[in-house]
């Protein structure tokens, strides 16, 4: 079997094998279903104030009553027997509701305040019949107060040119837009994850000193590539298993009414159409220069408890391309500044498929942005590989710039020999 095979798969079990692995794919899956579970208790042993409403009108307390979702005491019907109900603690509180010739006003009165759902709920339903009374006191119909109270449209088409004619064309940018920012996510968390991983990989080595038996048997480049390989294998794995258990778990809860209701707003379809293409290359080559960057981190120290210092700008660049997407991809993707990130490595994963979703490039920009990326990859790749073969065996306690300074030294005197 070729070597570079052989530190892959050994890289990979190694890995795939250990508590750290282990816990990292299961910790987001128990997360998540404690949260479902915990929703779904909730929802099905939540406690409901009970309250009484009290109201001298009695159209008013009718209107509530029949509307509210609220749980009302309906034998309460004066502020006295409310309050008596109040100290014995029978109900969580009561509402009083007073009227003008012009304003109705509801007051709560209650051990803690009303949840703001409900107070929501009240309001809206004291408006409309508040509404309601002064049309009438117009001599308004129930029509010309609809056609007054009717608020202005705006629609939205999306077009596009076909043979030189305007044709509209299906808007599916929620979905696109979820996708990109779900794979900006899923990225900003991987990166987060793996890279003091990689970089203690790369680093453990050169601190047991056992690099000279390695090089006897093959290549510096040879082993780096084999352990970048493995990881990347690894983090392939823990995707895989989250993919396989999303559709398992849809296969599960598609028939649910709250699931229904939202694929009634966005298909299937078009969450794959947008998912894959350049979203799916912009995450793998972005997945992978990131790897290659805290493996290269990695290569710079002697010791892997050192690793963690050393991955920091990695670490950094990602928060960067993050939040660039939170605070202006998500608000104003047209901005200089987004615009420009979208073409640089490392950056360009997180920014360009959140400008692709909002329709804000043209056909050739991505394209363009995927080559500089993935050249920016290969470059970067070929780089950490010399540099890893000239550090391979410096064992310094010196700091990482002063490797790196001795590194590119010997990388020069190499090719002038």
């Amino acid at each position: 079997m070729n070597k570079f095979w052989i530190v892959a798969l050994e890289t990979f079990k190694r890995n795939v094998k250990s508590v750290t692995f282990i816990v990292m794919l299961f910790a987001p899956l128990l997360f998540i279903g404690f949260i479902g579970l915990s929703a779904f208790i909730g929802s099905k042993v939540a406690d409901t104030d009970t309250v009484a409403i009290v109201s001298e009108n009695p159209d008013i307390r009718a209107a509530v009553l029949s509307q509210t979702a609220l749980d009302i005491d309906k034998n309460i019907t004066t502020v006295d027997a409310g309050k008596k109900e109040l100290e014995k603690g029978n109900i969580d509180g009561y509402i009083l509701i007073d009227e003008d010739e012009q304003n109705i006003v509801g007051t709560y009165y209650g051990n803690s305040s009303l949840a703001m759902s409900d107070k929501l709920q009240l309001t809206q339903i004291l408006s409309q019949f508040q509404l309601a009374e002064r049309s009438k006191s117009l001599g308004l119909s129930e029509t010309e107060v609809a056609s007054l109270m009717a608020p202005a449209q705006i629609k939205e088409k999306t077009v596009e040119f076909s043979d030189g004619e305007l044709v509209e064309k299906k808007d599916d940018k929620f979905a696109r837009m979820g996708v990109a920012m779900f794979i900006s996510f899923a990225m900003f968390m991987i990166i987060l994850m793996y890279a003091q991983i990689i970089s203690q990989e790369v680093a453990s080595e050169k601190g047991t000193r056992i690099m000279e038996v390695i090089l006897s048997s093959t290549s510096a480049e040879k082993h780096f590539y084999g352990k970048i390989m493995g990881i990347f294998m690894v983090i392939l794995t823990q995707i895989g298993v989250y993919i396989l258990t999303a559709v398992m778990a849809f296969q599960v809860v598609k028939n649910q009414p709250i699931v229904k209701e939202a694929l009634s707003f966005i298909s299937i379809g078009e969450i794959m159409k947008a998912l894959l293409g350049y979203n799916l290359i912009f995450l793998l080559l972005g997945v992978m220069i990131y790897t290659i960057a805290a493996a290269f981190s990695g290569s710079l120290v002697s010791k892997s408890e050192d690793a963690a210092k050393a991955v920091v700008p990695v670490t950094y660049i990602t928060m960067i391309g993050y939040f660039l997407n939170i605070f202006l991809g998500m608000n104003n993707p047209k901005n200089l500044v987004f615009v420009i990130s979208s073409y640089v490595p490392f950056v360009s994963s997180f920014t360009m498929p959140v400008r692709i979703a909002n329709d804000t490039v043209s056909a050739y920009e991505p394209l363009i942005s995927v080559l500089i990326l993935a050249v920016a990859t290969v470059l970067l790749l070929r780089l950490s590989a010399k540099m890893y073969r000239a550090t391979s065996l410096v064992y310094s306690d010196e700091g990482i710039w002063k490797v790196m300074k001795r590194s590119l030294t010997l990388l020069k005197y190499e090719k002038a020999v």
